[in-house]
C-alpha cells in the first residue's frame, strides 16, 4: 500500500555528504579571531600564523577522517570527544603562549561544550570539564608563579572561578534539554504509533472504514485538481456468512487475514486497500480508469480463487464479488460508493464470483 512504499523510502539509509563539523568551524572562528588579536598589536604574526596552521591541519585531518568514512572504525562515529578535545588543547596551549589570547578564551570554550552536551555522555562531559579547568588553573598558577603573584593573577584567578561555576550551569541545563528533546521523540513516536493504529482494522491490519473515508476524499480531490481518473471497488467475500455460522468464527477470521494479506500482495504500492466492514473490502485505485480498475479486480479475484483452505473448509476455496466504479467529475463520494454497490448487488444476482463495473460518464 501507499503507507508502506512511504515507509520504506523512509527507512532507506541516506546518502551523506561530508561536511565541516561544528566544533572545526569554532576552530576556525577561533582562529579569526586571533587574526583580530594579530591585527591589533596584542600576539605576534608568527603566533597567529602557527596557530592558524595548527587549526587548518587539525580540521584537515577530522574532516579527510569522515569524507573517506574512516570514523565509522570507531565506537562512536562522530568523534565529537576527540574534536572537541582537540579544539579545547589549542585554546588552552594559545592562552598560555599568549596572555592576551585569555579573554577569548572562556567564551569559545563554553561555545565549544555547548555542541559536546547533546553527543556526549554525563562522564564524558564531566571529565573533559574537570580536565580542562584543571589544565586553566595550572596555567594561572605558573604564570602567577613566574610573574610573582602579582594583580593580575588575582584576576586570572576570578576568571577561573567564573569559569569553573558557569561550565557545570551549563552541562546542567543542556542535559535537561536532551532529557526533553529524548521525551518529545518519546512522544512522537508514540503519536504516530497511536494514529497509525487508529488508522488500521485490528483483525486484518488494513485501513478501516473511517481512514478509507479521508482516503477518498484526497483521491477526489487529487482527481479534481488534476483531471486524473481514479476507481474503487467493493469486494464481498460469497457467502461469508454462512462460513461463519457452519466453521465458527475463528475460521472466519483465519480466512479474512489469509484473504487481507493475499489483496494487499496483489495491488500496486500506489494503490488503498481497507476493510470496509464485515466481509466488505473496498480497493481505491488512483490513476485508473474503468477499464484497468476492472482489470485490477479480475486478477483479485482469480489470486483468491487459488487461496486454498482445504483445512478448514469443505469446499477448500472461497470466492469474491466484486463491484467497479469510477469516480464521475464532481460527484459526492457517497455516490461513488453506491453506484460500486449497485455492481456488487449485480455480481451477486448474476451468480456471485464475478466483477461486475459501471460505466463512468
Amino acid at each position: 500500500m501507499r503507507t508502506e512504499s512511504i515507509n520504506r523510502r523512509k527507512n532507506m539509509p541516506s546518502v551523506r555528504i561530508p561536511q565541516i563539523s561544528p566544533i572545526s568551524l569554532i576552530s576556525l572562528l577561533y582562529a579569526l579571531s586571533l587574526y583580530i588579536f594579530y591585527r591589533q598589536g596584542f600576539i605576534s604574526g608568527a603566533t597567529f600564523i602557527s596557530v592558524a596552521a595548527i587549526v587548518l591541519a587539525v580540521v584537515v585531518l577530522f574532516y579527510g577522517i569522515f569524507r573517506f568514512g574512516l570514523n565509522q572504525r570507531f565506537r562512536e562515529p562522530s568523534l565529537m570527544l576527540p574534536q572537541l578535545a582537540a579544539s579545547l588543547l589549542i585554546m588552552l596551549v594559545v592562552a598560555y603562549v599568549e596572555r592576551t589570547t585569555q579573554m577569548a578564551l572562556v567564551p569559545f570554550m563554553l561555545i565549544a561544550f555547548s555542541f559536546g552536551i547533546f553527543r556526549l555522555s554525563t562522564a564524558s562531559l564531566i571529565g573533559l570539564s574537570l580536565a580542562c579547568l584543571a589544565a586553566y588553573l595550572s596555567i594561572i598558577l605558573l604564570r602567577g608563579q613566574a610573574e610573582g603573584f602579582v594583580q593580575a593573577f588575582r584576576t586570572d584567578l576570578v576568571q577561573w572561578c567564573v569559569l569553573a561555576l558557569t561550565l557545570p550551569g551549563m552541562i546542567l541545563v543542556g542535559k535537561q534539554i536532551q532529557n526533553m528533546r529524548q521525551l518529545l521523540r518519546a512522544t512522537r513516536y508514540q503519536l504516530q504509533h497511536y494514529e497509525e493504529k487508529s488508522a488500521r482494522d485490528e483483525l486484518t491490519g488494513l485501513y478501516n472504514r473511517r481512514q478509507l473515508q479521508t482516503e477518498l476524499a484526497q483521491a477526489r480531490l487529487h482527481a479534481d485538481t488534476s483531471g486524473a481518473p481514479f476507481s474503487i471497488c467493493l469486494i464481498d467475500i460469497d457467502h461469508f456468512k454462512e462460513i461463519n455460522d457452519r466453521n465458527g468464527h475463528l475460521t472466519g477470521d483465519t480466512i479474512l487475514k489469509d484473504f487481507s494479506r493475499t489483496a494487499r500482495e496483489s495491488i500496486r504500492d500506489t494503490d488503498i486497500l481497507g476493510r470496509y466492514g464485515g466481509d466488505e473490502f473496498l480497493l481505491i485505485l488512483p490513476d485508473t480508469g474503468i477499464k484497468g480498475a476492472v482489470m485490477h479486480a479480475e486478477r483479485l479475484r482469480v489470486y483468491t480463487h487459488f487461496l486454498d483452505f482445504q483445512e478448514l473448509l469443505v469446499q477448500k476455496n472461497i470466492s469474491l464479488s466484486i463491484g467497479v466504479a469510477e469516480y464521475r467529475s464532481g460527484e459526492k463520494i457517497t455516490d461513488l460508493i453506491s453506484r460500486a454497490d449497485s455492481a456488487l448487488y449485480q455480481a451477486k444476482q448474476m451468480g456471485r464470483n464475478r466483477v461486475e463495473w459501471i460505466e463512468g460518464q
